[in-house]
């Protein structure tokens, strides 16, 4: 099977990185940088987040800086002012070449899988990059 027909959740490697609504930007951002990713999963209880639950959107970096941009305050300014609420997804059972497409379309890094309506992981371009490239050395 070629890599472009291979199904989108064999990129994933990672879990999810969740962030709570009420996080500052400040925080996401710490988050982001810790986790070196570029998109968290907005969710709300943090005794209930991971992919069992629902995400009330994603935020980004490009997220952040447009925020920022606009003169937020990273102190004071939260997540669920910020983040991105209509996503553009896959599910599992897409393919890499649909990833990619979806990428390309709307113009994005980071593609949400969702699975029975819940964001179950989120896919990068680097996460395509890298299974492109392990495909072609094999």
């Amino acid at each position: 099977m070629s890599i472009e027909q291979q199904p989108a959740r064999t990129l994933v490697d990672r879990p999810t990185v969740d962030v709570d609504p009420d996080a500052t930007l400040r925080q996401v951002a710490e988050t982001l940088a810790e986790d070196y990713i570029g998109v968290a999963v907005v969710r709300g209880n943090p005794a209930r987040r991971g992919p069992g639950t629902n995400a009330e959107g994603v935020i980004s970096e490009r997220d952040i800086v447009r925020a920022l941009a606009e003169g937020a305050d990273p102190d004071t300014e939260i997540a669920a002012n910020v983040m991105t609420l209509e996503l553009a997804t896959v599910s599992p059972d897409d393919t890499v070449a649909r990833v990619a497409e979806c990428m390309l379309d709307n113009e994005i890094r980071h593609v949400p899988i969702v699975d029975d309506g819940l964001v179950v992981a989120v896919v990068s371009e680097r996460d395509v990059l890298k299974s492109v490239l392990e495909a072609r050395r094999a």
